[in-house]
């Protein structure tokens, strides 16, 4: 079994009027996560889904081990005009987050994290796409033009929960993926930023399997909002946007204390210190689009 990791932040009065706000952060299976205790964003509604689609989204967290496997329950809520993909588990989490303590997570770490923190709005703004994410405790959002995927049909076909699927490839931001679309459902979109199909992308996965979507569940009656965060955002360029991960993702805690100006002290739950969490990695795989640097 492998060890739990904890890292606790003191304390700290930010500019919010009125109040101390806590943060904790917490070290699972050696990612980190920041939770903001008692602040969890207020939402704003997008509109409502008339159909939403379940995917298995994996990828490895080492690209020369295919055990490192991450895994996570998204959803794509469409609605007219406009779609948004995001972590089912995140939904979840943040739900629970709304009443945790600092004790209740210390106590339970597991439980409060998961969730990519990633969402993409598919024409939001009108003919953009908007894409928001959470690196360390800010928000960051970036618009760009709709991406032009050149799909090249093939004769391949395969059924996925009961649909007929007629395969496709393209190139895109550099690499090179097969999707599996149904023509039988009439949404032409599919997860994360695919879609420009005559069908909608029931399956989808690069070359070599680093990033792979399934989808394994249709709600036809839905009708949860489409919400996005109400928070001060960062606005930033997809370019910036990854960079920007990068640092963060590779040193966390180098970069909370640049940013953030929060000191931080990791400790094993016995309490005792460690350090081998506060030097700096070399990540062990690439991200979804290559072409960032």
């Amino acid at each position: 079994m492998k060890k739990v990791f904890l890292a606790v932040i003191t304390t700290c009065t930010l500019s919010v009027p009125g109040f101390a706000q806590q943060r904790v952060v917490t070290y699972v299976n050696g990612k980190s996560t920041i939770f903001s205790l008692g602040t969890q964003p207020e939402l704003q509604e997008l509109g409502k889904a008339v159909i939403e689609f379940m995917y298995d989204y994996q990828y490895l967290n080492d690209t020369t081990d295919i055990t490192t496997a991450v895994k996570d329950r998204m959803i794509l809520q469409v609605s007219y005009g406009m779609s948004k993909f995001t972590s089912f588990r995140a939904m979840q989490v943040d739900s629970l987050l709304h009443s945790a303590t600092a004790d209740d997570i210390q106590g339970n770490p597991a439980r409060y994290v998961g969730g990519e923190t990633f969402s993409v709005y598919k024409n939001y703004p009108s003919g953009k796409f908007t894409t928001t994410d959470k690196i360390a405790d800010d928000w960051f959002i970036y618009e760009e033009d709709i991406p032009q995927q050149e799909w090249t049909l093939t004769e391949d076909t395969k059924e996925i929960l009961g649909y007929k699927c007629h395969s496709a490839k393209c190139i895109f931001r550099g690499r090179e993926w097969t999707a599996w679309y149904s023509d039988e459902i009439p949404v032409a979109d599919g997860p994360w930023k695919f879609g420009g199909l005559p069908g909608f992308i029931m399956e989808i996965s690069d070359v070599g399997s680093q990033y792979r979507f399934v989808c394994v569940g249709i709600n036809s009656k839905a009708e949860r909002l489409i919400t996005m965060p109400k928070v001060q955002y960062i606005k930033t360029s997809r370019g910036k946007y990854y960079a920007t991960k990068y640092k963060y993702d590779i040193d966390p805690i180098s970069y909370m204390g640049t940013t953030s100006g929060v000191q931080v002290q990791i400790v094993n739950p016995d309490g005792s210190p460690r350090t081998d969490l506060t030097q700096a990695k070399e990540l062990t795989y690439d991200y979804i689009e290559r072409d960032w640097r």
